[in-house]
Order: structure tokens, then sequence, then C-alpha cells
């Protein structure tokens, strides 16, 4: 796999790196709702918190990390095909390009609905959403908003960069006078 690609083209390196932005976040938040959880003796129900917060945090931990690799190992496709896509721009390598987006942005839209569905509300004893701060679900839209806009830059250019080496390609050479 070329790199090099990804220097040369700041919006597939910004769309490769959702599944990083989407761990940190799911960090943070559980971090915060363990604090949250932790720090909430007051309510009648916080005596049995710790036994009942460390089985919610396991299972967010897990579907995090499942959900994180699933997105990077989508990430490490787009980038060799964003690889060979800049060797040689073809019409089979935009259409294999933009269905490998298509498959990555429609996990990534099921990795934000899943969070909030299981991780935040797992059918177990303990629900982590009341701990989760506010800004979370907003954040993983934000998220899937800014690789939409990135992978779309990168296609976008990719194309045009298609269209005018075929149209250089085309045109017939003038001979010198």
């Amino acid at each position: 796999m070329d790199l090099r690609c990804l220097k040369r083209s700041p919006a597939l390196l910004c769309a490769l790196a959702a599944p990083l932005l989407y761990a940190g976040a799911t960090l943070i938040a559980l971090q915060l709702a363990v604090q949250t959880g932790l720090n909430s003796w007051h309510e009648p129900w916080s005596d049995l918190l710790p036994s009942r917060l460390g089985p919610a945090i396991e299972w967010a931990w897990t579907m995090m990390l499942g959900i994180t690799l699933i997105l990077a190992v989508e990430a490490a496709v787009l980038a060799a095909l964003g690889g060979s896509l800049n060797r040689r721009s073809t019409v089979s390598g935009l259409v294999s390009c933009a269905a490998a987006s298509m498959v990555y942005l429609f996990t990534l839209a099921l990795a934000v609905l899943g969070t909030y569905a299981f991780v935040l509300y797992p059918n177990g004893d303990f629900d982590l959403g009341d701990l989760f701060p506010d800004w979370y679900f907003p954040a993983l839209i934000v998220i899937a908003v800014v690789t939409l806009t990135a992978l779309t830059v990168w296609l976008s250019a990719a194309v045009r960069e298609a269209s005018a080496s075929r149209s250089s390609t085309l045109r017939p050479r003038r001979p010198h006078t």
C-alpha cells in the first residue's frame, strides 16, 4: 500500500481519520460516564452502581473496539484503493473507490446508530445513556458528516483529475512548425 497518496490528498486523510475520531470520542465519553456514575452517590440506586456499572462499561468497551476495528479495516481498504487511483485514474478505479466509500460511510452510519442503540442503551440491568455527556451523540454525527464531506471532495477531485487526463490524451497533437 502506497501511503504517499495520503500526503497528496488531505480530504482522503481526513476521511480515514474517522475510526480514530470515533474511538477518541467514545473513550472520552466512557471516562466521563464512569466519573459521573461514581460521583453520583446521592441518588438512591447508587449503592449498587459499581457492581452494575462494571459490566455496562465492559460491554461498551467491547462494542467500541469492535466497531473501531471494522472501520479501521475499511479505512485501510479505502486507502489502498486511493493509492491505486492516484497512480492510474480509470473509470473502474473511480467506481471501486466510490463503492468502497459508500460501504465505509454506511458502516460509519451504522456505527453511530449502533453505538447509540447498543452501547448507550444495552438490554442489561444498567443504561449508560443517563451517564454519557450530552455532546457525545452530536459529536458522532459531526464525525460522520465531516467524513461524508471529505470523501465527496476526494472523489470529485479524482473524477476531475481523471477527466482532465482523459481529455488530454484524446486531443490530437499539433505538429511543431
